[in-house]
């Protein structure tokens, strides 16, 4: 039974990653930005806040997503977000104002996303204790493996049908797929230990001296360090992400090579998550985040004097793996602070610096260019934000409670 229960658990990971793939159709917004914006005569910090309000909203209802799995179990939540994100795409056609859009792509689909990523995540790590980070990684992949192909795909189906039809096509499609994934997710038994010696023993050192409630949690100054610099992190790499393409488009780019450097940085953000969670569980949670904060900053800090395609794609390349590398740590460093039995509603409340950032961001980045006309002092930001995060995690972050082993049975 224990075997069979091993064997299950890998299936829970394949699913978690198609809805978590799905949901990453958000990181796309760069594609539809400028289609909506021209036709309505809009500005791009007027447009851009509808991703700010899906982003924000979507961290919000991660903490409300985090109780109904406890709740109703994550098949239930998982299943609800993919009805809502699917309804707001699709509502999204019918856009003639900014009101409209904000309501049906930023707060529906918002909605959906949050119900759906969470249960995701945190059932994947219930079922790999020993591998939280490796675990996190794969699954969160998805959300930027999932624009590395939906982004290009995107932009040549708005080039022939529009970006309305476009909108159509993506909420139904990937709508049918997450309810689909949604039906394989469960929680592991009472007391799960993976069936393997090996397994178990790594899985010992990850259980901690206890669980905190979330009310415990917020009192501590662990968690205001670890939602400050997530906030910091999301708000830089997210005025990055969704004003590339237009960044791109100003300096002389056509759309499909607009296009295919979101597509560079998709790919990155999804070697990232997978790559620095695996890093993480072996060198530690604060090494990796001060390494990534820096990395990112000077980057954003030199993409605006880029002018050839080839060092546009590499600065675009390392800022894509080092913002995805952070949606991989922070989880498990969630987990490693206050432990797993609350994690869904831990982790809701940690990722609501998540949404702060990235309602912050592109709204910023935008405005900023509509006031200068250009995005100097929006990547000049952004890449000042990341070293202050990176700082503030060196300085000032402590390593987590030293864990305790358990008994052997």
């Amino acid at each position: 039974m224990i075997e069979k229960e091993t064997r299950y658990r890998w299936l829970v990971i394949i699913s978690g990653l198609l809805i978590i793939m799905c949901l990453g159709v958000a990181y796309s917004w760069g594609v539809f930005l400028m289609p909506i914006a021209n036709e309505f005569n809009w500005g791009r910090g007027e447009t851009s806040l509808a991703v700010s309000i899906l982003l924000l909203v979507f961290s919000v209802f991660m903490v409300i997503g985090g109780m109904c799995e406890k709740r109703y179990g994550p098949k239930v939540t998982a299943t609800l977000g993919g009805v809502l994100m699917c309804s707001g795409w699709v509502l999204s056609y019918f856009t003639k104002s900014l009101l409209w859009l904000y309501i049906t792509y930023g707060v529906l689909a918002g909605i959906g996303t949050g119900l759906g990523y969470l249960p995701s995540i945190s059932t994947g790590i219930k079922w790999f204790p020993e591998k939280r980070g490796l675990v996190t990684g794969i699954v969160i992949s998805g959300f930027g493996f999932g624009s590395a192909f939906l982004a290009p795909l995107a932009a040549r189906f708005i080039e022939i049908y529009g970006w309305r039809i476009t909108m159509l096509i993506y909420g139904i499609g990937f709508g049918t797929i997450i309810i689909t994934a949604a039906q394989f997710l469960k929680t592991p038994p009472k007391n799960w230990r993976p069936c393997d010696r090996k397994s178990s023993e790594n899985s010992d050192k990850h259980i901690f001296t206890r669980d905190f409630s979330p009310v415990e949690m917020l009192k501590t100054s662990e968690f205001k360090l670890i939602f400050l610099t997530y906030l910091l992190s999301m708000t830089a790499g997210m005025m990055i992400i969704t004003h590339i393409v237009a960044f791109a488009s100003d300096i002389g780019y056509t759309t499909i090579q607009s296009a295919f450097i979101l597509t560079i940085l998709a790919i990155a953000n999804g070697l990232g998550r997978i790559m620095f969670g695996i890093i993480s569980d072996k060198f530690g949670r604060i090494k990796i985040l001060t390494m990534l904060f820096g990395f990112i900053g000077i980057s954003m800090l030199l993409l605006y004097y880029i002018n050839s395609i080839l060092s546009l794609s590499v600065i675009v390349f390392m800022i894509g793996i080092c913002f995805g590398g952070f949606l991989s740590v922070y989880p498990p460093t969630t987990a490693d602070y206050f432990g797993t039995k609350n994690f869904g509603i831990n982790y809701g409340l940690v990722f609501l610096g998540y949404g702060a950032g990235c309602f912050i961001g592109p709204w910023l980045g935008g405005t900023a260019q509509d006031i200068t006309g250009n995005y100097l002092v929006s990547f000049t930001t952004a890449g000042i934000l990341a070293l202050v995060g990176g700082a503030i995690i060196y300085l000032f972050l402590k390593p987590p409670v030293i864990p305790i082993a358990i008994r052997s049975n």
